[in-house]
């Protein structure tokens, strides 16, 4: 993803969070505090070939299961509204669509009048998702506000977007991860294998650790901050830039890393992470 598809993305996501009034029996929750609701759901996972979330404010945390369930756990906070008899109280949209579970609420049809002041600010709520997913099914995760983690040993491709916020990312490695943030660090563990990376982050580190046999080509592009290895690695840097390229038993698998404030650190895989 270049700065061109980041920048349209990020447009897309304020068009798509957009809030307006919607027709029919609400119930206003307003205090002195914020209000909390926990919702659980579950699908059969049968048919699904990818979770998509995309929220605005909002942690998401993700665990690859053995299994043939897809279940969530959604906690609810702040100043929100309720319709009764919708699905999830009408606070997010959760939807099968194809082979895609849906959810979220930059997924939902807001109307016609659109606000992307979340931007620049917080959303009235926070929903924060606890998933656990099989094995088998691929990720695309998008939040504005919130922390994106992964469990487990995933075997399918993770996208993994997010704002203001911390990617921590904890893969098999069998398919490619894509992790980009704004401000926040890029955390990244392959526990078995490497196919392939793409990381960005414009105020953070980044920090990759990949199997000992990984094989990978390096292509780094850093502003400020240090670069280190534990790997063997054969740097090729090009002068009067801070573009670092280099090979790893082989090269056959891109590793592509841009960063603008952040320290840069690939390491070897040593024990899983309790």
């Amino acid at each position: 993803m270049n700065s061109k598809s980041l920048s349209l993305y990020l447009l897309a996501g304020a068009v798509l969070a957009g809030s307006v009034a919607c027709d029919g029996h609400r119930e206003r929750r307003t205090s002195s505090h914020a209000a909390k609701k926990t919702i659980e759901r579950s699908w059969p996972a049968a048919g699904i070939d990818r979770v998509k979330v995309a929220e605005i404010d909002g942690s998401v945390r993700v665990e690859a299961i053995d299994g043939d369930q897809i279940t969530m756990i959604a906690r609810v906070s702040g100043d929100y509204e309720l319709k009764q008899g919708v699905e999830n109280d009408g606070l997010f949209e959760t939807r099968v669509d194809g082979d895609t579970l849906r959810i979220g609420r930059q997924e939902r049809k807001r109307g016609r009048r659109l606000n992307i002041g979340f931007l620049f600010g917080r959303d009235e709520i926070r929903v924060d998702y606890e998933l656990r997913v099989p094995r088998s099914v691929s990720l695309a995760v998008s939040t504005v506000n919130g922390r994106i983690s992964t469990r487990g040993e995933n075997n399918r491709s993770s996208d993994l977007v997010t704002v203001n916020g911390t990617i921590d990312a904890e893969t098999s490695g069998m398919e490619e991860l894509r992790a980009v943030t704004v401000n926040g660090r890029v955390k990244a563990r392959f526990l078995k294998t490497f196919q392939g990376a793409q990381f960005r982050t414009v105020n953070g580190g980044v920090e990759a650790h990949l199997p000992q046999s990984a094989s990978f080509n390096v292509d780094l592009s850093q502003l400020n901050g240090d670069f280190e290895a534990e790997f063997p690695l054969s740097i090729h840097s090009n002068p009067g830039s801070r573009r670092v390229s280099g090979e790893v038993n082989g090269g056959q698998h891109s590793l592509k890393i841009t960063t603008v404030n952040g320290d840069v650190e690939l390491g070897r895989l040593t024990a899983v992470a309790k």
